[in-house]
């Protein structure tokens, strides 16, 4: 049976039609629902009343969620998704449960890859059945069944509970007879843990302002200030508290990192509540909606580089300052999507959802989050767009990870820079007098389009070893002609020995302003970055190159 939006086709005129490189999805929002999805893209007037038509900005993915109840199904929002999440791939919309607002409903939801996808839904299992998780009668099986199977079930769970009991012994005597410190337990995951965070009343949700895999950004007020709430699900507490971690470490304070706020429970409607990060909100949004709605002249785009090649910098580097250890962190998912940027034009490097302490010569404190617990979890990473070539192709130095994480998030910086100064008007000089830049583009997205696979990053940036157009009228405005080129090349290069140390870009981006732009730059940056190579913070091995 065919359920949801039908008859979509008729309402849109033969003039609304689709860029090849963008999507166009349905857009509905029903009455009453908390949030909105309308700013990531533009409505476009598809007839006099619901359903409309939307065009996206900053992905390829549409989705829509529906509300069954009592075999009836009701739209409840359809749009564009912020990015291309997993499943965006699919050509039409396979609905799968999400959620039980109510004990009689269910959330279905859908995510797909195809012009107006999210009209219509394929199939929705209706209450009741296997496809309907925990809406099963209480009469289906028999007393006598019920009875067998929690026997069953209780005597498994006593086989597993000696199990682990067991295998703990073996592992602390195991410790005990190596000298090394017994491992500490895991974390309860059955444990309150709403128990230590606090509810804060005055928290107000406003509306969404990014959906990611694991929780949903919310623009909203604390006390009458503008913050940004990151909500997580229940199922995702380990990925929140792993970020939590990562914010409270002493020391992170800095003017290009956004700023943590505190940590709290709570939710913007009648869905369970789950734990939230409360964090600073930089109303311009991320770099890539600043980037895709503005240009900036070159001393604007400088300013943006040094500020971003500063939060990193001061990310990778381990210190002590004023008794406080702060030790070394990799960011691991650096992408425009990530970086904000604040009123004065500058950015702050936000979501530290999958950062990594790393290893340095101070010991970090036993409160700093887990490291890795083997090659796979180093070698994740975030958007395959940024990622390094060592990752994508699995040749990650595992012997040193720490630098070889450090090296893989400069690679990531470098297409950063690209995006920021291909929206610089005055690195175009036209002969006729425009010079306005082309539209904004992702790092790839003129070579493999807004959603590459795996496959063909790697075919293009590890194979073929080519890397984003640097036009040559780029040098234009500096003083050394080739070293803006130069200082992406020394980032992205392909060799990750050979690239630059984040110090290094700073110092790099300073050697490049006009004389003008000189009070931009922090006191002490020096022109020549030479120095900055002879030894790098707690022996990392000198990657840094001097201007020619």
């Amino acid at each position: 049976m065919m359920l949801g939006v039908l008859g979509l086709w008729a309402l849109l005129p033969t003039a609304v039609q689709a860029p090849p490189s963008r999507r166009t999805c349905v857009f509905f929002e029903a009455p009453g629902v908390r949030g909105s999805t309308q700013n990531l893209g533009k409505l476009l007037d598809a007839g006099p009343g619901p359903p409309r038509v939307i065009h996206c900005l900053y992905s390829r993915c549409c989705f829509g969620i529906w509300n069954l109840t009592q075999d009836q199904a009701q739209v409840e929002m359809q749009g564009c998704r912020d990015s291309d999440e997993p499943g965006c791939e699919s050509p039409r919309c396979d609905p799968s449960p999400r959620a039980h607002p109510r004990p009689s409903s269910t959330l279905f939801t859908c995510s797909c890859g195809a012009d107006f996808c999210n009209a219509n839904y394929s199939h929705l299992p209706p209450l009741g059945s296997p496809g309907t998780p925990g809406l099963e009668g209480p009469q289906a099986i028999s007393g006598e069944s019920t009875w067998i199977a929690l026997l069953l079930l209780g005597l498994l769970l006593l086989l597993l509970l000696l199990s682990s009991s067991i295998l703990a012994l073996l592992q602390r005597k195991a410790c005990r007879e190596r000298g090394g410190p017994e491992p500490e337990p895991e974390s309860d995951s059955g444990r309150d843990w709403s128990a230590e965070l606090p509810e804060l009343p005055e928290l107000c949700f406003s509306q969404v302002i990014r959906e990611g895999g694991h929780a949903v950004v919310w623009a909203g007020q604390l006390q009458g200030k503008l913050v940004a709430i990151k909500a997580f699900p229940l199922r995702a507490v380990a990925q929140f508290q792993a970020e939590r971690a990562l914010y409270e470490l002493p020391g992170l304070q800095h003017d290009h990192i956004v700023r943590f706020i505190t940590a709290s429970r709570g939710c913007p409607g009648p869905l369970p509540c789950g734990p939230l990060l409360v964090l600073e909100l930089h109303p311009k949004g991320s770099l890539c909606h600043y980037l895709t709605q503005h240009t900036s002249d070159w001393g604007s785009s400088l300013r943006m580089a040094l500020s971003l090649a500063q939060g990193l910098a001061f990310l990778h580097e381990e210190r002590w300052q004023d008794g406080q250890y702060k030790p070394g962190i990799a960011h691991r998912d650096l992408s425009s999507q990530n970086v904000l940027v604040r009123d004065d034009g500058s950015c702050a490097i936000g979501d530290l959802g999958l950062a990594l302490v790393l290893p340095g010569l101070a010991q970090p404190p036993t409160w700093a989050p887990s490291q890795p617990r083997g090659p796979a979890a180093i070698m994740e990473a975030g958007t395959q767009r940024y990622m390094a070539p060592e990752l994508l192709d699995k040749t990650l130095d595992l012997q040193d990870w720490g630098t070889a994480l450090r090296r893989a998030d400069i690679y990531s910086l470098a297409l950063l820079l690209w995006e920021i100064m291909s929206r610089c008007p005055d690195l175009r000089p036209g002969e006729d007098g425009d010079s306005r830049p082309p539209p904004f583009q992702l790092a790839y997205e003129a070579e493999l389009g807004s959603a590459p696979t795996a496959c063909e990053l790697w075919t293009l940036a590890v194979e073929e070893r080519r890397r984003p157009h640097v036009p040559s009228t780029w040098c234009c405005l500096t003083t050394d002609p080739g070293g803006l080129r130069e200082l992406l090349e020394d980032c992205w290069d392909a060799d990750p020995e050979a690239r630059l140390t984040a110090e290094c870009v700073q110092q790099r981006l300073a050697a490049l302003a006009s004389p003008e732009e000189a009070h931009l730059f922090p006191e002490g940056c020096a022109q020549d970055c030479s120095l900055c190579c002879l030894e790098d913070h707690f022996s990392t091995p000198p990657v840094c190159h001097s201007p020619q």
